[in-house]
């Protein structure tokens, strides 16, 4: 950008200044072509300052963010270099600066206090500051000092955001030698103003992003740690369903052992031994597919299985509580992509949580179908239900109405693990008495992952 020329701010309007009526009328067709050059110039700043604002409003990246800022102050204002200090919300100082054309190791070390004299003044004026509206308030500042001799500070301005400071620019002299003018400062102060907001909504979508990060890892972490959990609650179950087929085998080998049998009846003993041990590697099997940690990778699963495998590793628990189970898959259910070993988990958890409501048994419903776009699974049971102040809760971490054994996370993880489906998870009470947990997950996933896991 020109330099701007220094402009008198209120033009004379006193006629005793005219010789005669010729000299008043060229006086005031140079006080409107002032008036007209100062109107033209306040337009172009307008535009030139909106087109920068629109160009940087689109940019969520503070780094690159601040490079674009000063970039554009070098060109705007014509100087050959520039610096940004950004208020560091972990300590009471500006610090990292980052520059343009100016030699960034001459600035380490040099930090600015948040309640310096310099700091206060921006927050009190509110605009930019000359190197003489400067001199009175770094005079005891050593850092400031030093920043002022290494950069021959000409020009400074904050980066302030309501009654808040985002940042201080610090600008040497012109190119072109000249001084900056009251435009000049009107227009850089417009253009803070605007570059204020960008790095307000850059600053504020990091800290969104590295928020969210944080609850996808303590996502994660609940859903291993509830795995435990649900590992220790099943350890009871497989200890019995391993015993079973355990004292058949022992059994079968003692009587083989002792005394010799007819070849037809010792061909059905070697039967019936081989079953009880597929029996007893079918179920280390699901345990070590249950424990064992999966990426989230996306794979085409029979809902009907993942549903089967379930309810057969809960089958001795359900059976010692009294607990019948009742299971209804529509015929046509399409397959679906997901994770079956993440679904096992969602449907062991609500089996396990109805159970636990019902410490006199009772049943246990698990109905499927299908319609366009979507399998719904509905799990219902006959226990007291839930009450209706908590029905808004259950889903929450933490939050749990089991005194001893609950921990509040199990409801918790299968809403993660649903929403990671891109399905829904609601809850709601049973006119006839009992909860019931609905499930509606998409048949097909619309996003990139399940591209790269079904094709490669």
């Amino acid at each position: 950008m020109n330099d701007r020329e220094s402009i008198t701010p209120f033009p004379d309007s006193n006629p005793n200044r005219s010789a005669g009526g010729n000299n008043s009328l060229a006086n005031q067709i140079s006080r409107l072509s002032d008036a007209n050059r100062r109107l033209r110039r306040k337009i172009f700043d307008h535009y030139t300052v909106f087109e920068i604002s629109r160009h940087l409003s689109s940019m969520l990246d503070t780094e690159s963010l601040i490079d674009a800022i000063l970039l554009t102050c070098l060109g705007q204002m014509g100087v050959e270099g520039a610096v940004i200090y950004l208020v560091d919300n972990k300590s009471e100082y500006l610090s990292a600066p980052h520059a343009k054309g100016i030699d960034n190791e001459g600035l380490n070390g040099i930090k600015i206090a948040y309640d310096s004299d310099l700091v206060k003044a921006f927050l009190l004026k509110g605009k930019p500051l000359t190197s003489l509206e400067l001199l009175s308030h770094i005079d005891d500042d050593t850092n400031i000092n030093e920043l002022s001799r290494f950069l021959d500070i000409k020009l400074a301005a904050p980066l302030l955001m309501k009654d808040r400071l985002l940042g201080i620019l610090f600008l040497p002299g012109k190119i072109s030698k000249a001084n900056y003018y009251e435009n000049d400062l009107e227009f850089l102060s417009l253009l803070m103003n605007q570059l204020s907001v960008a790095l307000e909504n850059a600053q504020l979508y990091e800290r969104e992003r590295e928020i969210n990060e944080k609850l996808q890892n303590t996502q994660k972490l609940l859903v291993e740690t509830e795995k435990m959990a649900a590992l220790g609650k099943l350890s009871a179950s497989i200890a019995h369903e391993v015993n079973n087929p355990l004292g058949i085998i022992s059994n079968y080998l003692q009587i083989l052992a002792i005394r010799k049998v007819p070849d037809d009846v010792y061909e059905n003993y070697i039967k019936i031994l081989k079953e009880e041990v597929d029996r007893i590697a079918r179920i280390v099997r699901q345990l070590l597919a249950f424990y064992r940690h999966h990426q989230q990778q996306v794979a085409e699963l029979d809902i009907n299985v993942v549903i089967a495998e379930s309810v057969a590793l809960l089958s001795h628990q359900l059976s010692t509580a009294n607990i019948n189970i009742f299971i209804d898959i529509k015929k046509n259910i399409p397959k679906l992509q997901g994770s079956s070993e993440k679904l096992k988990q969602v449907f062991l958890n609500l089996i396990m949580n109805a159970k636990d409501f019902m410490p006199n048994g009772g049943d246990i419903e698990i109905i499927a179908r299908a319609n366009k776009t979507d399998i719904i699974i509905d799990i219902s049971d006959s226990g007291p239900g839930i009450e209706p102040k908590n029905l808004a809760k259950v889903f929450e971490p933490f939050f749990t109405t089991k005194e001893k054994e609950g921990t509040g996370l199990g409801l918790s993880v299968c809403y993660g693990i649903i929403q990671w489906h891109q399905g829904t998870i609601t809850v709601s009470n049973n006119k006839r008495g009992g909860a019931k947990f609905t499930i509606t997950l998409p048949i097909e996933r619309k996003d990139e992952e399940q591209s790269k896991n079904t094709t490669g």
